[in-house]
C-alpha cells in the first residue's frame, strides 16, 4: 500500500480517537522516521513513535506486534543513550536524560521481553528475539544468522573524526521509500552526498543503489530507482537483525 501524509493523518485522527489498531500502525510508521513528520525537528532521534505504541499496548496488553515493536525501540534508546554517556555526557542533560533514565527504560525492556515470550511469539520471530535478548542482556543464546530479508538505507557524514549516521531498517518497500523521503526532505537531501539503498535476501546482499543522482526536494525519484523485491522471510516489524548490528525502524548516531 502507498504511503502519504494523508495516511499519517487518517491513522493519527483515528488513534487520537482510541482506534488501538490505527495506534500501532501509526506507531510502526513512525519507528522509521527520525522525527514524527507533523511536527519538523531538527533531525535529532525523538523516537515519536512511543506514545502511540504505548497506547497500543495498553489496549491491548498481550499483542505481541505492540510489545514487540516498543520492546525494540526502548532497546534501540538504550543503545543510543549509553554511546552517548561514552561519547559526551552533558549530551544527555541537554534532552533531559541520565543515567537513571536509561536504567529504567533498561528495566521496562526487559520487562516487556519477558512479556513477549509469555504471549507466544510466531516462531518466525525467534531469532530476532534471541538477538534481542542479548541486546538487553536477558539471554545468550546465539542467533541464527542469515534468517531474514530487509532494506537498509544509509546516510553518512564525517565531522572531524567523528561520524555521523543515520540508518533505517525496513521489510517492505513502500514503508522503507516513505521513510527515506521523510528523511531526505527536512535534511535538504541527507547528511552525506552518498545515501544508499540495499536489499538483503536471507542476510545476503541482493542489490545496491546509490539515491544520490535520485534525489530532489520532496526526498528520491522513485520512478528512476527500481528497489529489488524481496523474497524470504521478511524481518518482523520491531526486531534486530541478528549478527548485523542492524534494528528495524530508525537509528542516528555519532562515533
Amino acid at each position: 500500500m502507498t504511503i502519504a501524509d494523508e495516511t499519517l493523518t487518517r491513522l493519527r485522527i483515528a488513534a487520537a480517537a482510541g482506534d488501538a489498531q490505527a495506534a500501532l500502525r501509526l506507531g510502526r510508521l513512525l519507528c522509521l522516521t527520525a522525527a514524527d513528520p507533523a511536527e519538523p525537528g531538527d533531525g535529532e532521534p525523538t523516537w515519536p513513535e512511543e506514545p502511540w505504541l504505548r497506547a497500543a499496548l495498553e489496549a491491548h496488553p498481550d499483542d505481541v506486534a505492540a510489545l514487540t515493536l516498543l520492546t525494540g525501540r526502548l532497546a534501540q534508546q538504550i543503545s543510543y543513550w549509553e554511546a552517548c554517556l561514552d561519547m559526551n555526557p552533558d549530551v544527555m542533560k541537554w534532552y533531559g536524560e541520565d543515567e537513571s533514565t536509561v536504567e529504567r527504560r533498561r528495566i521496562e525492556a526487559e520487562q516487556l521481553y519477558a512479556r513477549i515470550r509469555a504471549a507466544g511469539p510466531d516462531r518466525h520471530a525467534e531469532a530476532g528475539l534471541d538477538e534481542l535478548a542479548v541486546l538487553l542482556g536477558v539471554g545468550d543464546k546465539p542467533a541464527a544468522e542469515g534468517t531474514y530479508s530487509f532494506y537498509v538505507m544509509e546516510d553518512e557524514a564525517w565531522g572531524g573524526s567523528v561520524r555521523h549516521s543515520a540508518t533505517i531498517v525496513a521489510s517492505d518497500a513502500d514503508e522503507i521509500r516513505w521513510a527515506s523521503d521523510k528523511w531526505f526532505t527536512p535534511t535538504k537531501g541527507g547528511i552525506g552526498s552518498e545515501p544508499t539503498l540495499t536489499a538483503y535476501v536471507d542476510g545476503a546482499e541482493v542489490g545496491s543503489l546509490d539515491l544520490g543522482p535520485h534525489l530532489a526536494d520532496g526526498g528520491v525519484d522513485w520512478g528512476a530507482v527500481a528497489v529489488p523485491a524481496l523474497s524470504g522471510a521478511r524481518l518482523p516489524v520491531g526486531l534486530p537483525v541478528p549478527g548485523r548490528g542492524l534494528h528495524y525502524g530508525f537509528a542516528g548516531g555519532a562515533e
